[in-house]
């Protein structure tokens, strides 16, 4: 049988054990907590990142199909250009035009020489 003196030390040890114990599970929570905060950290800086890098994919992918287009317009304009001919008024504007321009150069030149 132990002696009361006995249980008490035997208590005060066990005591010194649980509390020492516990100091390093204090640690060790603390360490698993700043883990823990570094974690979310970096995970609310991927999650920025990926919503950055999705909507500089949809803009990119708009001024794709922008820029697809504006080429397409150009492209199907040039083709149009080079289908069409001239119309016969145009070309009768045209000679009547011209034709109008030289005599007044020749009526210049001679105004000029006389």
């Amino acid at each position: 049988m132990s002696t009361p003196v006995q249980d008490a030390y035997d208590r005060g040890v066990l005591d010194g054990r649980v509390a020492i114990r516990l100091d390093h599970h204090d640690d060790q929570i603390a360490a698993t907590n700043t883990l823990l905060e570094r974690t979310v950290d970096i995970a609310q800086s991927l999650t920025a990142t990926v919503q950055t890098l999705t909507e500089a994919r949809v803009t990119d992918a708009a001024t794709r199909v922008a820029t697809a287009q504006a080429v397409k317009e150009a492209k199907d304009t040039q083709e149009a250009q080079a289908k069409s001919s001239w119309s016969p008024v145009a070309k009768l504007v045209a000679i009547v035009g011209s034709a109008v321009g030289v005599i007044g150069l020749v009526v210049a030149f001679w105004a000029l020489f006389i």
